[in-house]
Protein backbone atom coordinates (compact mmCIF):
# COMPACT_ATOMS: atom_id res chain seq x y z
CA UNK A 1 0.00 0.00 0.00
CA UNK A 2 3.09 1.90 0.69
CA UNK A 3 4.67 1.42 -2.48
CA UNK A 4 1.12 2.15 -4.38
CA UNK A 5 0.82 6.00 -2.64
CA UNK A 6 -2.37 4.69 -0.50
CA UNK A 7 -3.27 4.46 3.44
CA UNK A 8 -4.15 1.66 4.37
CA UNK A 9 -7.61 2.45 6.25
CA UNK A 10 -9.34 -1.07 6.48
CA UNK A 11 -8.67 -3.61 8.58
CA UNK A 12 -7.36 -7.07 6.81
CA UNK A 13 -9.77 -9.16 8.39
CA UNK A 14 -10.07 -11.79 5.29
CA UNK A 15 -7.44 -14.96 5.02
CA UNK A 16 -7.34 -17.16 2.07
CA UNK A 17 -9.70 -19.47 3.36
CA UNK A 18 -12.60 -16.50 3.94
CA UNK A 19 -12.04 -14.98 0.88
CA UNK A 20 -12.66 -17.95 -0.98
CA UNK A 21 -15.72 -18.46 0.76
CA UNK A 22 -16.94 -15.25 -0.71
CA UNK A 23 -15.92 -15.46 -3.74
CA UNK A 24 -17.39 -19.00 -3.87
CA UNK A 25 -20.47 -17.43 -2.92
CA UNK A 26 -20.40 -14.31 -4.68
CA UNK A 27 -20.37 -16.05 -7.71
CA UNK A 28 -22.53 -18.82 -6.80
CA UNK A 29 -22.54 -20.53 -10.20
CA UNK A 30 -24.54 -23.74 -9.41
CA UNK A 31 -27.13 -21.03 -8.01
CA UNK A 32 -27.48 -19.19 -11.04
CA UNK A 33 -27.25 -22.06 -13.39
CA UNK A 34 -30.62 -23.46 -11.99
CA UNK A 35 -32.40 -19.79 -11.55
CA UNK A 36 -30.68 -17.68 -14.68
CA UNK A 37 -30.54 -19.84 -17.12
CA UNK A 38 -33.61 -19.99 -18.69
CA UNK A 39 -33.00 -17.91 -21.45
CA UNK A 40 -29.85 -19.80 -22.51
CA UNK A 41 -31.89 -22.97 -22.72
CA UNK A 42 -34.62 -20.86 -24.76
CA UNK A 43 -32.08 -19.69 -26.93
CA UNK A 44 -29.67 -22.89 -27.61
CA UNK A 45 -31.57 -25.65 -26.46
CA UNK A 46 -30.21 -28.10 -23.66
CA UNK A 47 -26.93 -29.60 -25.97
CA UNK A 48 -26.33 -25.94 -27.21
CA UNK A 49 -26.47 -24.13 -24.23
CA UNK A 50 -24.62 -27.04 -22.28
CA UNK A 51 -22.05 -26.33 -25.46
CA UNK A 52 -21.93 -22.60 -25.42
CA UNK A 53 -21.33 -23.22 -21.34
CA UNK A 54 -18.24 -24.87 -21.59
CA UNK A 55 -16.56 -23.34 -24.76
CA UNK A 56 -16.85 -19.93 -22.60
CA UNK A 57 -15.46 -20.90 -19.38
CA UNK A 58 -12.46 -22.00 -21.14
CA UNK A 59 -12.56 -18.91 -23.52
CA UNK A 60 -12.71 -16.63 -20.12
CA UNK A 61 -10.21 -17.93 -18.49
CA UNK A 62 -7.79 -16.00 -20.17
CA UNK A 63 -9.80 -13.13 -18.87
CA UNK A 64 -9.50 -14.38 -15.33
CA UNK A 65 -5.74 -14.93 -15.31
CA UNK A 66 -4.80 -11.86 -17.10
CA UNK A 67 -7.10 -9.85 -14.16
CA UNK A 68 -5.55 -12.50 -11.50
CA UNK A 69 -2.13 -10.95 -12.64
CA UNK A 70 -2.80 -7.82 -12.30
CA UNK A 71 -4.52 -8.32 -8.37
CA UNK A 72 -0.74 -8.95 -7.88
CA UNK A 73 1.37 -6.35 -9.73
CA UNK A 74 -1.29 -3.82 -7.50
CA UNK A 75 -3.60 -5.50 -4.98
CA UNK A 76 -5.67 -2.61 -3.94
CA UNK A 77 -9.65 -2.27 -4.00
CA UNK A 78 -9.31 -0.69 -7.16
CA UNK A 79 -8.62 -3.54 -8.95
CA UNK A 80 -7.29 -3.40 -12.60
CA UNK A 81 -7.97 0.75 -12.40
CA UNK A 82 -4.29 0.22 -11.61
CA UNK A 83 -3.41 0.32 -15.24
CA UNK A 84 0.01 -0.51 -15.85
CA UNK A 85 0.66 2.52 -18.40
CA UNK A 86 1.27 6.17 -17.69
CA UNK A 87 1.20 8.67 -20.52
CA UNK A 88 -2.70 8.29 -21.02
CA UNK A 89 -3.11 6.57 -17.96
CA UNK A 90 -5.28 9.86 -16.04
CA UNK A 91 -8.02 9.18 -18.76
CA UNK A 92 -8.14 6.15 -19.12
CA UNK A 93 -8.41 4.89 -15.90
CA UNK A 94 -10.72 7.52 -15.21
CA UNK A 95 -13.46 5.71 -18.07
CA UNK A 96 -12.07 2.57 -16.55
CA UNK A 97 -13.65 3.41 -13.42
CA UNK A 98 -16.60 4.47 -14.16
CA UNK A 99 -17.13 1.20 -16.64
CA UNK A 100 -16.22 -0.73 -13.32
CA UNK A 101 -18.16 1.01 -10.71
CA UNK A 102 -20.98 0.97 -13.11
CA UNK A 103 -20.63 -3.01 -13.73
CA UNK A 104 -20.45 -4.07 -10.12
CA UNK A 105 -23.17 -1.83 -9.23
CA UNK A 106 -25.16 -3.82 -11.46
CA UNK A 107 -24.02 -7.01 -10.45
CA UNK A 108 -25.62 -5.98 -7.38
CA UNK A 109 -28.69 -5.16 -8.67
CA UNK A 110 -29.08 -8.03 -10.87
CA UNK A 111 -29.00 -10.55 -7.63
CA UNK A 112 -30.73 -8.23 -5.53
CA UNK A 113 -33.55 -8.10 -8.42
CA UNK A 114 -33.31 -12.18 -8.70
CA UNK A 115 -34.24 -12.79 -5.17
CA UNK A 116 -37.26 -10.67 -5.29
CA UNK A 117 -38.13 -12.28 -8.17
CA UNK A 118 -37.52 -15.71 -6.62
CA UNK A 119 -39.87 -14.81 -3.59
CA UNK A 120 -42.83 -13.78 -5.94
CA UNK A 121 -42.57 -16.73 -7.58
CA UNK A 122 -42.74 -18.82 -4.73
CA UNK A 123 -45.77 -17.31 -3.34
CA UNK A 124 -47.57 -18.16 -6.70
CA UNK A 125 -46.73 -21.72 -5.87
CA UNK A 126 -47.48 -21.75 -2.51
CA UNK A 127 -50.76 -20.26 -3.87
CA UNK A 128 -52.03 -19.62 -8.10
CA UNK A 129 -54.32 -17.38 -7.24
CA UNK A 130 -52.24 -15.07 -5.61
CA UNK A 131 -52.36 -11.61 -7.11
CA UNK A 132 -49.23 -10.69 -8.56
CA UNK A 133 -47.91 -7.29 -8.83
CA UNK A 134 -44.57 -5.59 -10.44
CA UNK A 135 -44.18 -3.34 -7.44
CA UNK A 136 -44.10 -6.24 -4.78
CA UNK A 137 -40.57 -7.08 -6.67
CA UNK A 138 -39.46 -3.41 -6.05
CA UNK A 139 -40.73 -4.01 -2.23
CA UNK A 140 -39.07 -7.35 -1.86
CA UNK A 141 -35.78 -5.67 -3.87
CA UNK A 142 -35.93 -3.43 -1.08
CA UNK A 143 -35.88 -5.57 1.95
CA UNK A 144 -33.22 -7.89 0.57
CA UNK A 145 -31.02 -4.38 -0.12
CA UNK A 146 -31.35 -3.24 2.64
CA UNK A 147 -30.75 -6.45 4.35
CA UNK A 148 -27.34 -6.45 2.19
CA UNK A 149 -27.06 -2.90 3.22
CA UNK A 150 -27.13 -4.04 7.42
CA UNK A 151 -24.39 -7.08 7.21
CA UNK A 152 -22.32 -4.29 4.86
CA UNK A 153 -21.53 -2.00 7.45
CA UNK A 154 -23.31 -2.85 11.57
CA UNK A 155 -22.07 -6.29 10.63
CA UNK A 156 -19.05 -5.19 8.11
CA UNK A 157 -16.38 -6.74 11.35
CA UNK A 158 -17.90 -10.33 11.24
CA UNK A 159 -18.19 -10.46 7.59
CA UNK A 160 -15.35 -12.80 7.46
CA UNK A 161 -16.68 -15.05 9.41
CA UNK A 162 -19.94 -15.15 8.18
CA UNK A 163 -18.60 -15.93 4.47
CA UNK A 164 -17.43 -19.49 5.95
CA UNK A 165 -19.98 -20.14 7.13
CA UNK A 166 -22.39 -19.25 4.23
CA UNK A 167 -19.95 -21.60 1.85
CA UNK A 168 -20.74 -24.25 4.47
CA UNK A 169 -24.59 -23.89 3.40
CA UNK A 170 -23.40 -23.19 -0.18
CA UNK A 171 -22.01 -26.73 -0.26
CA UNK A 172 -24.82 -28.12 1.34
CA UNK A 173 -27.45 -26.67 -0.67
CA UNK A 174 -25.38 -27.91 -3.86
CA UNK A 175 -25.42 -31.48 -2.36
CA UNK A 176 -28.93 -31.20 -1.52
CA UNK A 177 -30.27 -30.48 -5.00
CA UNK A 178 -27.84 -32.64 -6.87
CA UNK A 179 -28.79 -35.65 -4.81
CA UNK A 180 -32.61 -34.66 -5.50
CA UNK A 181 -32.41 -34.23 -8.92
CA UNK A 182 -30.38 -37.50 -9.01
CA UNK A 183 -32.42 -39.46 -7.27
CA UNK A 184 -35.94 -38.34 -7.42
CA UNK A 185 -36.43 -36.71 -10.72
CA UNK A 186 -37.66 -38.09 -14.01
CA UNK A 187 -34.54 -38.32 -16.55
CA UNK A 188 -34.28 -36.91 -20.57
CA UNK A 189 -32.07 -39.36 -22.60
CA UNK A 190 -28.49 -38.59 -23.08
CA UNK A 191 -29.08 -38.40 -26.28
CA UNK A 192 -32.05 -35.88 -25.57
CA UNK A 193 -29.88 -33.64 -23.45
CA UNK A 194 -26.50 -33.43 -25.19
CA UNK A 195 -28.41 -33.78 -28.90
CA UNK A 196 -31.22 -30.94 -28.27
CA UNK A 197 -29.77 -28.02 -30.62
CA UNK A 198 -32.27 -24.93 -31.14
CA UNK A 199 -33.00 -21.53 -32.45
CA UNK A 200 -35.24 -20.00 -29.85
CA UNK A 201 -35.15 -16.75 -30.59
CA UNK A 202 -35.88 -17.09 -34.07
CA UNK A 203 -31.97 -15.70 -35.62
CA UNK A 204 -31.90 -16.33 -38.99
CA UNK A 205 -28.64 -18.44 -38.95
CA UNK A 206 -29.12 -21.20 -36.64
CA UNK A 207 -25.33 -21.13 -35.25
CA UNK A 208 -25.59 -17.62 -34.70
CA UNK A 209 -28.87 -17.83 -32.44
CA UNK A 210 -27.17 -20.60 -30.26
CA UNK A 211 -24.05 -18.80 -29.96
CA UNK A 212 -26.28 -15.99 -28.61
CA UNK A 213 -26.50 -17.80 -25.23
CA UNK A 214 -22.92 -16.65 -24.48
CA UNK A 215 -24.56 -13.82 -22.85
CA UNK A 216 -26.58 -16.25 -19.99
CA UNK A 217 -23.77 -18.65 -20.05
CA UNK A 218 -20.95 -15.37 -19.09
CA UNK A 219 -23.40 -14.31 -16.68
CA UNK A 220 -23.14 -17.39 -14.98
CA UNK A 221 -19.31 -17.63 -14.59
CA UNK A 222 -18.51 -13.94 -13.99
CA UNK A 223 -17.46 -11.98 -10.73
CA UNK A 224 -14.27 -14.06 -9.45
CA UNK A 225 -12.37 -10.69 -9.67
CA UNK A 226 -14.24 -9.39 -6.53
CA UNK A 227 -11.64 -11.02 -4.75
CA UNK A 228 -9.44 -7.77 -6.17
CA UNK A 229 -11.72 -5.20 -5.01
CA UNK A 230 -11.45 -6.73 -1.45
CA UNK A 231 -7.76 -6.58 -1.31
CA UNK A 232 -7.52 -3.98 0.60
CA UNK A 233 -8.96 -6.13 3.72
CA UNK A 234 -6.94 -9.11 2.63
CA UNK A 235 -3.67 -10.72 4.29
CA UNK A 236 -0.70 -11.10 2.19
CA UNK A 237 -3.03 -9.55 -0.76
CA UNK A 238 -0.52 -9.98 -3.47
CA UNK A 239 -0.61 -13.65 -3.11
CA UNK A 240 -4.21 -14.24 -1.67
CA UNK A 241 -6.18 -12.34 -4.31
CA UNK A 242 -5.33 -14.37 -7.60
CA UNK A 243 -5.65 -17.19 -5.28
CA UNK A 244 -8.72 -16.61 -4.20
CA UNK A 245 -9.53 -15.41 -8.32
CA UNK A 246 -8.43 -18.63 -9.66
CA UNK A 247 -9.62 -21.01 -7.51
CA UNK A 248 -13.37 -19.72 -6.62
CA UNK A 249 -13.57 -19.27 -10.69
CA UNK A 250 -12.33 -23.16 -11.06
CA UNK A 251 -14.48 -24.54 -8.53
CA UNK A 252 -17.43 -22.27 -9.52
CA UNK A 253 -17.08 -23.56 -13.33
CA UNK A 254 -16.43 -27.18 -12.44
CA UNK A 255 -19.70 -27.16 -9.98
CA UNK A 256 -21.51 -25.15 -12.36
CA UNK A 257 -20.87 -27.65 -15.07
CA UNK A 258 -21.93 -30.73 -13.07
CA UNK A 259 -25.22 -28.72 -11.89
CA UNK A 260 -25.91 -27.79 -15.53
CA UNK A 261 -25.59 -31.42 -17.12
CA UNK A 262 -27.66 -32.56 -13.96
CA UNK A 263 -30.68 -29.89 -14.38
CA UNK A 264 -30.75 -30.60 -18.26
CA UNK A 265 -31.22 -34.36 -17.67
CA UNK A 266 -34.10 -32.98 -15.60
CA UNK A 267 -35.97 -30.16 -17.37
CA UNK A 268 -38.51 -30.19 -20.13
CA UNK A 269 -39.44 -27.28 -22.50
CA UNK A 270 -42.45 -27.04 -20.86
CA UNK A 271 -41.21 -25.92 -17.54
CA UNK A 272 -40.05 -22.21 -19.86
CA UNK A 273 -44.04 -21.73 -19.59
CA UNK A 274 -44.46 -22.03 -15.54
CA UNK A 275 -47.20 -19.82 -14.13
CA UNK A 276 -44.42 -18.59 -11.57
CA UNK A 277 -42.04 -17.04 -14.47
CA UNK A 278 -39.41 -19.90 -13.48
CA UNK A 279 -38.99 -22.91 -15.30
CA UNK A 280 -36.87 -24.48 -11.91
CA UNK A 281 -39.71 -23.87 -10.03
CA UNK A 282 -41.80 -25.96 -12.12
CA UNK A 283 -38.42 -28.37 -12.53
CA UNK A 284 -38.35 -28.83 -8.99
CA UNK A 285 -42.36 -29.70 -8.52
CA UNK A 286 -41.95 -32.40 -10.96
CA UNK A 287 -38.68 -33.52 -9.42
CA UNK A 288 -40.04 -34.03 -5.94
CA UNK A 289 -44.05 -34.01 -6.81
CA UNK A 290 -44.89 -31.38 -4.01
CA UNK A 291 -45.33 -28.26 -3.31
CA UNK A 292 -43.71 -27.94 -0.45
CA UNK A 293 -40.49 -29.85 -1.35
CA UNK A 294 -40.49 -27.57 -4.36
CA UNK A 295 -40.76 -24.19 -1.92
CA UNK A 296 -37.82 -25.80 0.37
CA UNK A 297 -35.26 -25.96 -2.54
CA UNK A 298 -36.21 -22.40 -4.04
CA UNK A 299 -35.58 -21.25 -0.75
CA UNK A 300 -32.18 -22.69 -0.34
CA UNK A 301 -31.66 -20.61 -3.91
CA UNK A 302 -33.18 -17.34 -2.46
CA UNK A 303 -30.62 -17.47 0.87
CA UNK A 304 -27.71 -18.03 -1.92
CA UNK A 305 -28.66 -15.93 -4.06
CA UNK A 306 -29.12 -12.69 -1.11
CA UNK A 307 -25.66 -14.06 -0.14
CA UNK A 308 -24.37 -13.74 -3.41
CA UNK A 309 -26.03 -9.98 -4.06
CA UNK A 310 -24.33 -9.17 -0.07
CA UNK A 311 -21.04 -9.93 -1.50
CA UNK A 312 -21.23 -8.38 -4.91
CA UNK A 313 -21.82 -5.47 -2.46
CA UNK A 314 -19.21 -5.41 -0.77
CA UNK A 315 -17.04 -5.45 -3.55
CA UNK A 316 -19.09 -2.67 -5.32
CA UNK A 317 -18.78 -0.47 -2.23
CA UNK A 318 -15.02 -0.66 -2.42
CA UNK A 319 -14.69 -0.17 -5.98
CA UNK A 320 -16.73 2.67 -5.35
CA UNK A 321 -14.54 3.94 -2.76
CA UNK A 322 -11.44 3.34 -4.37
CA UNK A 323 -12.00 5.34 -7.20
CA UNK A 324 -13.31 8.54 -5.00
CA UNK A 325 -10.52 8.03 -2.96
CA UNK A 326 -8.95 8.67 -6.62
CA UNK A 327 -11.02 11.62 -7.22
CA UNK A 328 -13.23 10.00 -9.88
CA UNK A 329 -16.12 10.72 -8.97
CA UNK A 330 -18.96 13.52 -7.39
CA UNK A 331 -18.54 14.49 -3.65
CA UNK A 332 -15.33 12.25 -3.72
CA UNK A 333 -14.21 13.10 -0.51
CA UNK A 334 -17.26 12.41 1.64
CA UNK A 335 -17.48 9.13 -0.55
CA UNK A 336 -13.89 8.27 0.48
CA UNK A 337 -14.15 8.52 3.86
CA UNK A 338 -14.06 5.07 6.09
CA UNK A 339 -16.30 4.93 9.03
CA UNK A 340 -13.80 4.82 12.13
CA UNK A 341 -16.58 3.02 14.21
CA UNK A 342 -17.45 0.12 11.45
CA UNK A 343 -14.11 0.12 9.63
CA UNK A 344 -16.07 0.61 6.15
CA UNK A 345 -16.77 3.50 3.87
CA UNK A 346 -20.27 3.86 4.67
CA UNK A 347 -21.31 6.45 1.91
CA UNK A 348 -19.83 4.04 -0.37
CA UNK A 349 -22.41 1.20 0.69
CA UNK A 350 -25.11 3.41 0.84
CA UNK A 351 -24.71 4.45 -3.08
CA UNK A 352 -24.61 0.96 -3.27
CA UNK A 353 -27.53 0.06 -1.92
CA UNK A 354 -29.71 3.66 -3.27
CA UNK A 355 -28.23 2.56 -6.85
CA UNK A 356 -29.87 -1.00 -6.56
CA UNK A 357 -33.25 0.82 -5.47
CA UNK A 358 -33.85 3.31 -8.23
CA UNK A 359 -32.88 1.02 -11.26
CA UNK A 360 -34.51 -2.12 -9.80
CA UNK A 361 -37.67 0.77 -10.82
CA UNK A 362 -36.87 0.16 -14.70
CA UNK A 363 -40.22 -1.72 -15.46
CA UNK A 364 -40.86 -2.62 -12.02
CA UNK A 365 -39.82 -5.98 -12.07
CA UNK A 366 -40.22 -7.74 -15.75
CA UNK A 367 -38.16 -9.83 -17.27
CA UNK A 368 -36.71 -7.74 -19.78
CA UNK A 369 -36.06 -5.04 -17.04
CA UNK A 370 -33.60 -8.00 -15.33
CA UNK A 371 -32.42 -8.89 -19.26
CA UNK A 372 -31.45 -5.23 -19.47
CA UNK A 373 -29.52 -5.16 -16.05
CA UNK A 374 -27.73 -8.35 -16.82
CA UNK A 375 -26.69 -6.86 -20.15
CA UNK A 376 -25.93 -3.54 -18.81
CA UNK A 377 -23.44 -5.41 -15.67
CA UNK A 378 -22.34 -7.39 -18.51
CA UNK A 379 -21.25 -4.45 -20.72
CA UNK A 380 -19.50 -2.27 -18.60
CA UNK A 381 -17.61 -4.81 -17.30
CA UNK A 382 -16.26 -6.50 -20.81
CA UNK A 383 -15.39 -2.90 -21.61
CA UNK A 384 -13.48 -2.42 -18.18
CA UNK A 385 -11.66 -5.47 -19.08
CA UNK A 386 -11.23 -4.55 -22.60
CA UNK A 387 -9.29 -1.45 -21.19
CA UNK A 388 -7.05 -2.89 -18.65
CA UNK A 389 -6.16 -5.85 -20.88
CA UNK A 390 -5.75 -3.30 -23.51
CA UNK A 391 -2.96 -1.49 -21.86
CA UNK A 392 -1.52 -4.82 -20.21
CA UNK A 393 -0.76 -5.46 -23.85
CA UNK A 394 0.93 -2.28 -24.84
CA UNK A 395 3.01 -2.15 -21.56
CA UNK A 396 4.39 -5.97 -22.45
CA UNK A 397 5.12 -5.01 -25.73
CA UNK A 398 6.44 -1.10 -25.13
CA UNK A 399 8.19 -1.47 -21.97
CA UNK A 400 9.47 -1.05 -19.45
CA UNK A 401 8.88 -4.30 -18.03
CA UNK A 402 5.79 -4.92 -15.72
CA UNK A 403 7.15 -4.73 -12.14
CA UNK A 404 7.77 -7.44 -9.72
CA UNK A 405 4.85 -9.86 -8.73
CA UNK A 406 3.93 -12.93 -6.34
CA UNK A 407 2.11 -14.55 -9.32
CA UNK A 408 2.68 -14.01 -12.37
CA UNK A 409 1.96 -15.14 -16.34
CA UNK A 410 5.53 -15.64 -17.09
CA UNK A 411 6.30 -15.97 -20.78
CA UNK A 412 2.75 -17.06 -21.59
CA UNK A 413 1.47 -13.13 -20.33
CA UNK A 414 1.85 -11.83 -24.13
CA UNK A 415 -0.28 -14.54 -25.60
CA UNK A 416 -2.99 -14.96 -22.51
CA UNK A 417 -3.57 -11.44 -22.64
CA UNK A 418 -3.87 -10.99 -26.78
CA UNK A 419 -6.74 -14.10 -26.67
CA UNK A 420 -8.15 -12.52 -23.95
CA UNK A 421 -8.58 -8.79 -25.40
CA UNK A 422 -9.89 -10.58 -28.76
CA UNK A 423 -12.18 -12.75 -27.06
CA UNK A 424 -13.51 -9.55 -25.13
CA UNK A 425 -14.03 -7.90 -28.23
CA UNK A 426 -15.98 -10.87 -29.81
CA UNK A 427 -18.20 -11.24 -26.49
CA UNK A 428 -19.42 -7.65 -26.33
CA UNK A 429 -20.77 -8.45 -30.12
CA UNK A 430 -23.31 -10.57 -28.52
CA UNK A 431 -23.88 -8.73 -24.81
CA UNK A 432 -25.04 -5.81 -26.82
CA UNK A 433 -27.74 -7.97 -29.04
CA UNK A 434 -31.88 -7.64 -28.18
CA UNK A 435 -33.25 -11.09 -26.88
CA UNK A 436 -34.68 -11.30 -30.46
CA UNK A 437 -34.48 -10.32 -33.93
CA UNK A 438 -38.04 -9.24 -34.19
CA UNK A 439 -37.35 -5.73 -32.44
CA UNK A 440 -40.01 -4.14 -30.03
CA UNK A 441 -40.24 -2.47 -27.01
CA UNK A 442 -40.44 -4.82 -24.77
CA UNK A 443 -37.62 -7.28 -26.00
CA UNK A 444 -35.02 -4.24 -26.84
CA UNK A 445 -32.23 -4.22 -24.92
CA UNK A 446 -31.58 -0.78 -23.40
CA UNK A 447 -29.03 -1.69 -22.20
CA UNK A 448 -26.68 -0.11 -24.79
CA UNK A 449 -28.66 3.20 -24.49
CA UNK A 450 -28.16 2.94 -20.41
CA UNK A 451 -24.65 2.63 -20.69
CA UNK A 452 -23.78 5.86 -23.41
CA UNK A 453 -25.95 7.68 -21.27
CA UNK A 454 -23.40 6.89 -18.03
CA UNK A 455 -20.65 7.34 -20.04
CA UNK A 456 -21.96 10.64 -21.68
CA UNK A 457 -22.70 11.83 -17.79
CA UNK A 458 -19.29 10.62 -17.01
CA UNK A 459 -17.74 12.63 -19.31
CA UNK A 460 -19.58 15.99 -19.28
CA UNK A 461 -18.41 15.63 -15.73
CA UNK A 462 -14.54 15.43 -16.22
CA UNK A 463 -14.45 17.60 -18.62
CA UNK A 464 -16.52 20.36 -16.82
CA UNK A 465 -14.12 20.39 -13.79
CA UNK A 466 -13.65 16.46 -12.96
CA UNK A 467 -9.91 16.25 -14.61
CA UNK A 468 -8.88 18.80 -11.95
CA UNK A 469 -9.64 16.77 -9.14
CA UNK A 470 -8.45 13.05 -10.36
CA UNK A 471 -5.03 12.31 -10.90
CA UNK A 472 -5.77 8.51 -11.38
CA UNK A 473 -3.60 5.71 -8.99
CA UNK A 474 -0.29 5.39 -11.20
CA UNK A 475 0.81 8.61 -10.42
CA UNK A 476 0.77 8.14 -6.88
CA UNK A 477 3.22 5.05 -7.02
CA UNK A 478 6.33 5.94 -5.43
CA UNK A 479 8.90 2.95 -6.58
CA UNK A 480 7.67 0.09 -9.09
CA UNK A 481 11.20 -1.77 -8.61
CA UNK A 482 10.65 -4.85 -6.04
CA UNK A 483 7.69 -3.83 -4.96
CA UNK A 484 6.32 -7.32 -4.73
CA UNK A 485 9.32 -9.01 -3.10
CA UNK A 486 9.22 -8.18 0.82
CA UNK A 487 6.53 -10.18 2.17
CA UNK A 488 3.89 -8.39 5.16
CA UNK A 489 5.35 -9.50 8.48
CA UNK A 490 4.25 -12.06 10.14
Amino acid sequence: MDRLGKKQELKRNFRLLSIFSFMCVAMSTWVFVISASTGGLAAGGTGGFIAVYIGSCFVYFPIVLSLAEMSSIAPTAGGQLNLPISKVQKFISYIAGWLLTLSWLCGVASGMFLSGQMVQGAMLLHNENFDAQPYQVWLLVLAFCFGGFLLNTVGAKHLALVEVIVAAFFVMGYAANIIVFWVMSPKNSASEVFGTFTNGDGWSNFGYGILTAQTAALYLIIGSDGAAHMAEEIQDAASNVPKGILGSYLIGTCSGLVMLVTFCFCFTADALDSGTGFAFIAVYQRTTGSNGGALALTAILIILTFFSATNFMASASRQTYAFARDGGLPFSKAIAKVSPNLNVPILAVTIAFAFVVLLSLIDLGSYVAFSAIISLQLIALFATYEVAIGTLIYRRLYGPPLPERRWSLGRWGLGINIFAFVYGLFALTFIVLPSTPSVKGETMNWAPVIFVGVMCISLVYYFAGGRKIYFGPVRLVKNESEWARQRIAK
